[in-house]
């Protein structure tokens, strides 16, 4: 995201904290902004973009944190990557701002934005990434697999836990859909 759309998303998210999501005005954006309202439809084609912004700029921002409490992962790589899983549902789903942003959303949209925006992808891939190279050089990544194409699995699963989070809330039913379904269509046995 350059500097200008940047900007604008900042302006954008201090406007809907300020008056909601479902309230806030493109003129409002503009005023956070500091500019005129042409000049957020010169950035962006409609207010559902504007939102998609904003939740980009709020998952770059989770990425830091989730970066950093990686660092404290177990040596295990299953169960560093359950616990990556497990602290990416929970982050995001915990969110309050990130949850905002996307109940203002179709829910169709807020799967495809997740499911296959590039900006998350990369997001994902690279806060993924040190436990997915830990597997690869261990001998543990699926045979024939990349850490970008292990990334991009992830992202599926991520976005399967955080659209069908009603269905894995009970206690304990998320680490088990990922033990059994997820850690074994990205890593091999021991």
């Amino acid at each position: 995201m350059d500097a200008a759309t940047a900007t604008l998303a900042r302006a954008a998210r201090e406007t809907f904290a300020r008056y909601g999501v479902r309230r806030a005005t493109m003129a409002d954006v503009a005023q956070t902004a500091g500019v005129v309202r042409q000049t957020v439809y010169n950035t962006v084609s409609s207010r559902e973009q504007l939102i998609e912004l904003a939740i980009v700029q709020c998952c770059e921002e989770l990425k830091e944190s989730l970066t950093a409490a990686g660092r404290d992962d177990p040596e295990d790589i299953d169960e560093a990557l359950l616990a990556f899983l497990l602290r990416a549902v929970a982050t995001a789903s915990t969110h309050t701002e990130l949850n905002d942003l996307n109940a203002a959303l179709p829910p169709a949209r807020v799967e495809e934005l997740f499911g296959h925006s590039h900006p998350i992808e990369e997001l994902i891939r690279e806060t993924a990434r040190p436990v997915l190279e830990r597997a690869l050089t261990a001998g543990r990544l699926r045979p024939g697999a990349t850490v970008d194409e292990a990334g991009r699995w992830i992202q599926g699963i991520l976005t399967f836990a955080l659209l069908h989070d009603a269905e894995l809330a009970a206690p304990g039913e998320l680490e088990r859909v990922l033990r059994t379904f997820a850690l074994p269509s990205v890593l091999t046995g021991h």
